[in-house]
């Protein structure tokens, strides 16, 4: 196991798994038949429930002894990635849909809420011929949903825009719905926001390092299916009206303003920030807008934004087929300046030689101050901020997330446990 600190060396830890000893906090090998539980420690966070949502399979409240406390019921239906659980114990699921037309890792379709009891509150299908609903999903406190799309561009048009392959393209776009209208109240397009410096006979010619809030649409431009940005995880902070997107394919979180109106978000100006749709920040990988600074992600999960600014994020391959979850502080409000380190502090990360998944992956802070890490190829961490494993889970052999609850919030008693 690696533990590192800011920018500081990794330290190299080795925890002894002993099966005598008085030191209460020693990790034990379990003794589960299943052999499903591989460590534990006193010092797991005993006060919490998992909720553990594996795509296709399901969505399960588990205890530190496995158990399953709590599953849904999709009615024959797969789940696509995300579910959130929210006070009322109802659950809000993204669903694949029959017969979706675009179909990259990650594809839903389908948002569906099922209430405690499982009855449906409601359902919608966003899919079509060129577009698809896609792996999250952000419940709102108004009741809407806000949720991220591929939407086809064909190759000729992609030309025309200065993209420089000869294949059709699906870049990202946001979508905010009213599920009860299925009204979009609200959108946002990645291809509104494009630079490239490929053609200059052809539209968003410009110098990419002198434009860091704007898309170099040809950073990706191998990726020949199509699926260049591959969006696959969205926070929307609601009290500073910004929006945080992990953007796998470009190895970065971006930053937009969602406080301007859709017609506003598709231009330049306009909004808290007066940059329109615009991206305010980004940050991970400055090589992908031509910019100066450390690289820190190599593909990217889940920004898991905390009030005091921290972010946790799952960086699938930081270490040569070696995942780690990274903690960032964020300082907005934001500016971005070409040619200027605009990266944010990593303040903490964990990693592990056996730490890794190519896909899927999430971080969360528990109520004790551990880290519950969900390895997308199979295994449930539990780690604390000195980087020792007091809790691993393997009964799972693709979890998109894991999410920590305590014993008395309210979405679990709302389940009556």
């Amino acid at each position: 196991m690696k533990l590192k600190y800011g920018t500081g060396s990794l330290l190299l830890l080795l925890l002894a798994l002993t099966s005598c000893s008085d030191d209460s906090d020693n990790i034990t090998l379990s003794t589960n038949d299943t052999d499903e539980i591989i460590e534990v420690s006193s010092t797991v966070d005993s006060n919490s429930y998992i909720l553990a949502v594996e795509p296709d399979t399901g969505v399960f409240l588990i205890d530190h002894d496995g158990n399953t406390l709590f599953d849904w019921d999709f009615d024959g239906d797969q789940l696509g990635n995300d579910a959130e659980l929210h006070d009322d114990g109802s659950l809000v699921a993204s669903i694949k849909v029959n017969n979706p037309q675009i179909t990259f890792g990650g594809y839903g379709g389908g948002f569906r809420k099922i209430n405690a009891d499982q009855t449906i509150a409601w359902e919608i299908n966003y899919s079509g011929d060129s577009y698809i609903a896609h792996h999250d999903i952000n419940y709102l406190s108004n009741g809407n949903i806000i949720f991220p799309i591929w939407e086809k561009v064909s190759a000729e048009e992609a030309a025309e825009l200065g993209f420089s392959g000869n294949f059709d393209i699906y870049p990202d776009a946001i979508i905010e719905m009213n599920p009860l209208t299925q009204e979009v109240v609200w959108e946002w397009h990645a291809i509104d926001h494009i630079v490239q410096d490929y053609d200059e006979s052809k539209a968003n010619f410009g110098v990419v390092g002198d434009l860091p809030n704007l898309i170099d649409i040809n950073y990706n431009n191998d990726q020949t299916d199509g699926d260049i940005t591959h969006v696959n995880g969205i926070t929307l902070d609601e009290e500073n009206d910004l929006l945080y997107m992990t953007v796998n394919f470009y190895s970065e979180v971006w930053v937009v303003d969602h406080s301007t109106t859709t017609a506003e978000a598709t231009t330049g100006t306009g909004g808290n920030y007066n940059l329109g749709g615009d991206l305010v920040y980004r940050f991970g990988n400055p090589l992908a807008y031509d910019n100066v600074g450390d690289v820190t992600m190599n593909r990217v999960h889940y920004p898991n934004l905390f009030d005091d600014n921290k972010m946790l994020v799952f960086v699938n391959n930081k270490y040569d087929n070696q995942s780690a979850v990274a903690e960032y502080q964020l300082s907005p409000p934001y500016e971005l300046i070409a040619g200027q380190d605009n990266e944010p502090s990593l303040i903490w990360e964990f990693t592990d030689t056996d730490l890794y998944s190519n896909g899927l992956g999430s971080g969360v802070r528990m109520s004790n101050g551990n880290t519950l890490i969900s390895e997308g190829t199979g295994t449930i961490w539990e780690v604390n901020n000195d980087g020792d494993v007091l809790w691993k889970f393997t009964d799972y052999n693709r979890p998109w997330r894991a999410y920590a609850f305590t014993k008395e919030d309210e979405a679990i008693t709302s389940l009556g446990l």
